[in-house]
Order: structure tokens, then sequence, then C-alpha cells
């Protein structure tokens, strides 16, 4: 597994096109974003910082700018006006606390990540937040991760549900990813055969020479890793990646799977509608809701969009 899309770096982007006062304009000109979040500092190292590296971190990564505060009501931003002392003890302290595993689980900063940037006597403390690979996450604050881990989504800073944190770490564990754990109790009975025969058919369409056509159905799910055995343990059956491809709504959602799955597709129309949206797809009891029907009902409508320029 590799980790998932990293955010732009900015402030790298910046410095390579721009001096540091085009620099910093630039930066006034912005609307905090899923990668980029301001704050004035005027108090020293603001609280709410440790929310937003901890949600960087787990998301895409981004950066935080002290030293820019934000006009209500319009949300203009101009700049705090800290001094050159006050910039120095932030990043000092930044670093202490980094280093400090009852504050923040781990550091991902280097030196190269933070630095301070001058315009007209104020002075801002940049700061790079990488996105922590799989491996690390999640990254929390304080000792509960179920209670200071955050993800990003748009501008805020979002706390993590249980939930949330749990699959962070079954997915942290490379040796044993979550999509090829071994469903004990599940059989043949709770997958749909007849999306397994549809599989089959398209794939027979977009390779007629491969090898595997010659497969019997359990054989095929082993090439596909749907159906696996633990060398070391003894232990074989259906892995989570072969149910939810291919098995059957009840059993995909069975407590001993994923209960909470749920795959939604909807179509949202412009602004000024006040419809919350005029097409969507999603386990109505109608068909097999496995990922292999959801693509094969959504993929039609995605193309219909790129179509028509949508």
């Amino acid at each position: 597994m590799t980790p998932g899309p990293q955010a732009p770096n900015i402030s790298k982007a910046m410095h390579t096109t721009t001096n540091t006062q085009e620099l910093i304009n630039n930066l006034l000109n912005e609307r905090e974003s899923e990668y980029l979040e301001f704050k004035a500092a005027k108090g020293g190292l603001p609280k709410s910082l440790w929310e937003t590296y901890s949600a960087f971190a787990n998301t895409h990564g981004g950066l935080i700018v002290l030293g820019i505060k934000e006009e209500p009501p319009s949300k203009a931003l101009s700049l705090a006006g800290l001094t050159e002392e006050q910039v120095e003890r932030m990043k000092d302290e930044l670093f202490r606390q980094l280093s400090n595993r009852q504050k923040v689980s781990t550091c991902l900063l280097t030196d190269k990540d933070v630095s301070i940037e001058s315009i007209e006597g104020n002075y801002l403390l940049f700061i790079q937040v990488p996105p922590a690979s799989r491996s690390q996450r999640p990254i929390y604050i304080g000792r509960d991760p179920e209670q200071g881990s955050y993800r990003r989504n748009g501008e805020g800073d979002y706390h993590c549900t249980p939930a949330e944190v749990r699959r962070m770490y079954a997915d942290s564990d490379l040796a044993h990813p979550a999509d090829s754990r071994i469903l004990k109790g599940f059989t043949w009975d709770d997958i749909d055969l007849p999306s397994l025969a549809q599989y089959r058919r398209l794939f027979s369409l977009s390779d007629p020479s491969h090898i595997w056509h010659s497969e019997d159905d359990q054989s095929l799910m082993k090439k596909l890793g749907g159906y696996r055995v633990d060398r070391e343990s003894g232990d074989e059956g259906f892995t989570l990646a072969g149910l939810l491809m291919f098995g059957k709504i009840d059993s995909i959602q069975d407590p001993q799977c994923t209960p909470h799955y749920f795959p939604d597709y909807r179509s949202i129309p412009g602004e000024d509608s006040d419809q919350r949206w005029v097409d969507r797809i999603y386990p109505d009891g109608k068909w097999e809701a496995n990922l292999f029907q959801f693509y094969r009902r959504v993929l039609p409508k995605l193309q219909e969009v790129l179509r028509t320029g949508g």
C-alpha cells in the first residue's frame, strides 16, 4: 500500500516563483482551504495549531501560517504584526512540544519544514505539515487516539470518530492490510455468483487470451485476492476485499464484515437549485450493492458528465 495523494507544497511552490514580498501578498489574497490554514498567534503558539497539525497529517498535508489574521465578517486577511522575537519563540516552542510524546504522538517536521518570513517589519512562521504515512497514522494530540485524532475537510479540522481511528490503525498494519483480512465463517453462500459471472465476461472481453479464464471460481478468487490461505496460521477463507467486491449486501453488512458499509452516489444540481440531489444510487434492496455492481452503475453516470463537460 502507498500513502494517499499529497498536498502541494504550497510554501515551496510559492518560493520558487516569487520573492518574499510577493509570496506574502499572494497569501493575503488566498482563503483557508483543505491545504492552507492561517492563525494570528498574537498570544503565542495557538492551542488550535495542534488540531490542524493532526488534521493535515492524517489527510493530505498542508501549510499552517502563523501571523496572518482573519477580519470578520468579510474574512479579509491581514498581517497580525508579530515581532521577530515572538516568531522565534514560537518556533522553539513548536519543536519543544513536538518532542513531547505526551503532547503529540509523532513529530513529522524537520527544520526544512519550518521557516520564518518577514515583510515590512511583520514576521510570519511557515509550517509545512507533510502527510503521515499509513504506518504512522493516526497522528493524535494527547494520550488518547480516539480523543485526539483529527482530519481535514474543506477549511475545517474535524474530530475523528472512533471508527475512523480504528480504520487508520488497521490500515497502518502494512504486513496485514485490512482488505486481505480473512473473514471466518463466510462461505460461497455469501458471494453473489451473478456478479462474479459478470466480472468474468467483462474480463474475457478486455483480455480474451488471459490464462486466468480457465480457472474455476475459487481459483479465480484466489488470483484476485478475494480468497486467501494464511500459511502461518493455516486459516483460509474469503477476504474482506473479496466480500466487498462480489458479496451479497446482507453478508457485507454483517457485524463480522463491514456493518456500516453503504455505497452512495448522488448527482447534485447547481448551487441555485433547492434540490439536494437529482439522481441517486444506493442500496435500496433492488440490487446486490457490492462494489462491483456499484461500479457498473456509477461509471456510466460519471462518463456522461465527462462527455457533457459538466
